[in-house]
């Protein structure tokens, strides 16, 4: 190995640092001859975690600073302090609940695809028609990258962590537009899921309910 390679595999070992979090991977796929449930744990980091716990700590800015520095109470200092504050905690505690407990279900029944996300608040299910349903794909394929593509892929993590739910270890086009799904599979995951996707848009639509 020489000294190149050296440096971008150092590199690569620093940046995995940034992936650290708690280990709640787990992936279900139960498929039947004319429906398919599946789910898939929200992804996290410790770097995630501490950012978003730290925010919801603006829920109680206003009183910290009135009551240790005895602030006087104006209209800026509520907008500040009791509307502003406030709503960047809310954000904040909603994307720390899905970091910790959240979870993405995905339901075929009936000729519909429905996503479902689990574990924090302000969400809403999308359902889509599974014969609209196009391309179903892996997102990217780990081993196709470089060591310097998977250093950057390390990096920005965390940055994708607070501003998203879903990763997208698997997307497909629905409609002109490229709709994301889970987060961490293996690439054996991804093609199980994957190929149970495409089973059942081959077959005709049946009443089936899922229990």
């Amino acid at each position: 190995m020489n000294i190149k390679d050296k440096a971008l595999n150092f590199q690569y070992q620093y940046s995995r640092i940034f992936t650290f979090g708690l280990n709640r991977k787990k992936f279900v796929c139960l498929p039947k001859s004319n429906s398919l449930c599946a789910s898939n744990n929200s992804k996290n980091t410790f770097l995630a975690l501490g950012f978003t716990l730290f925010s919801c700590l603006l829920f109680f800015s206003g009183f910290i600073e009135w009551y240790t520095n005895g602030t006087k109470i104006t209209t800026g200092f509520i907008i500040v302090f009791f509307v502003v504050h406030p709503i960047v905690a809310t954000i904040g505690l909603r994307q720390f609940l899905w970091l910790i407990n959240g979870r993405q279900e995905l339901r075929i029944e009936n000729g519909k695809m429905t996503l479902t996300k689990k574990g924090t608040f302000l969400t809403k299910k999308q359902t889509f028609e599974l014969e609209h349903v196009e391309n179903v794909r892996n997102e990217i394929q780990d081993n196709s990258l470089s060591t310097y593509d998977k250093t950057l892929r390390n990096i920005a993590l965390n940055r994708k962590l607070l501003f998203s739910h879903i990763m997208g270890e698997i997307i497909f086009n629905y409609k002109g537009k490229k709709v994301k799904l889970f987060n961490e599979l293996t690439e054996n995951q991804k093609a199980e899921l994957i190929t149970e996707i495409n089973n059942l848009k081959k077959k005709p639509i049946a009443n089936t309910v899922y229990n």
